[in-house]
């Protein structure tokens, strides 16, 4: 048989009963306390999706789509999407520009010189340009030139520089007026005349030649030259460089001094001499009209033409003149046939260029172009 329990006191059976109710308690403090965790860190994760939902919705910027325009010529199935009007733009107010009430500024006078260095005995152009002008006026040396109208407003002329004309700068004037006499503008420019190097020609006469240049006859030819450089013809004639009028070798040149027989050098020569034979062919030198034909004491038979603006060729000690006065000619023209007349040596032609009455070196003019 087996042993009989053996008998439990009231107070243990008390004990245990507490404690068995005290683990239940605390397990129900448990359960309740991971409940409430549980249900707040819900509550936290559900506000910090709803964060940061809201954020992204808030920074995060939402792009446009681009409308594409349908070609006129393709017909289109899509309904068709309101597209904006453009805001219109106001136009800016134009700002009031102040209107000058000066007088307009003239255009500055053009002056061409060529060359800009001129020596003595030789020729230098001018040529300005002032289509407003009536008339233009070049002053040098104490002597005056009136310019020649040209096309477009320009005016153009050359200018002598003398034999006897001294070293250094000298002021060139230009006057411009109207067409009524008033002065439009003036201007000044410097004109360097420089030494020309000549020889010096030693002339041997004979009794009979010599007898020719007398004080009577440098008179006589000085009043016929007064006779042809009185009056000039208007407007240029020529067109670029000369033609040298004849054949034949050059035997005096332009400028040289001059001794005779020995004597002392006085006056310098105011022409080129080139010598041929006797009747050789003398042409012009360039367009113009026959202003002077007849004999001279000491120059002989002679022709001159006017080529205008001042300017004048010679041709002397003619054999035989073939023009007369007022023909007009061309450096085809064959004017005369070269002789010895006059006060000369042997046959020859004495070639003279004057500008206004001045000689100046004529070869220059057959290797230059003096026109604009």
């Amino acid at each position: 048989m087996s042993p009989d329990p053996q008998p439990t006191s009231t107070a243990s059976r008390y004990t245990l009963a507490g404690w068995f109710a005290a683990a239940v308690a605390i397990a129900l403090l448990i359960a309740a306390g991971a409940a409430i965790i549980e249900q707040r860190g819900h509550s936290e994760a559900t506000a910090d999706v709803s964060a940061a939902t809201s954020a992204q919705l808030t920074t995060t910027p939402t792009t446009p789509v681009p409308a594409t325009a349908s070609p006129l010529a393709t017909e289109s199935t899509a309904t068709p999407t309101s597209t904006a009007s453009p805001t219109p733009t106001a136009a800016p107010t134009p700002t009031p520009t102040a209107t000058s009430t000066a007088e307009p500024t003239p255009p500055p006078l053009l002056l061409d010189l060529r060359p800009a260095t001129a020596g003595i005995g030789g020729t230098f152009a001018v040529s300005v340009h002032a289509p407003e002008a009536g008339s233009a006026t070049v002053t040098f040396l104490d002597n005056s030139y009136p310019l020649g109208r040209e096309s477009e407003g320009a005016w153009f002329g050359v200018i002598d520089v003398p034999l006897w004309a001294s070293l250094g700068q000298w002021e060139l004037n230009v006057v411009l007026r109207d067409e009524f006499g008033t002065l439009l503008e003036q201007r000044s420019e410097l004109v360097e005349v420089v030494w020309v190097e000549r020889p010096v020609d030693y002339l041997t006469l004979t009794a009979e030649q010599g007898s020719i240049l007398t004080a009577e006859a440098g008179a006589r030819e000085r009043a016929i030259r007064a006779e042809q450089f009185f009056t000039f013809d208007r407007g240029r004639r020529w067109t670029g460089p000369f033609r040298v009028p004849v054949e034949g070798i050059t035997t005096t040149e332009f400028g040289q001094g001059r001794s005779i027989n020995g004597g002392p050098v006085t006056g310098q020569h105011s022409g080129t001499d080139i010598a041929n034979a006797e009747g050789t062919p003398v042409y012009a030198a360039a367009p113009g009209r026959v202003a002077w034909t007849g004999e001279m004491p000491i120059r002989g038979n002679s022709v001159l033409i006017d080529h205008g603006d001042g300017v004048i060729t010679g041709y002397h000690h003619l054999l035989e003149i073939l023009v007369e006065l007022d023909d007009e000619v061309t450096p085809q023209t064959m004017i005369a046939a070269m002789g010895s007349t006059g006060l000369s040596t042997g046959p020859h032609l004495h070639w003279e260029l004057t500008i206004y009455g001045v000689n100046v070196d004529p070869v220059t003019w057959a290797l230059s172009d003096f026109t604009p």
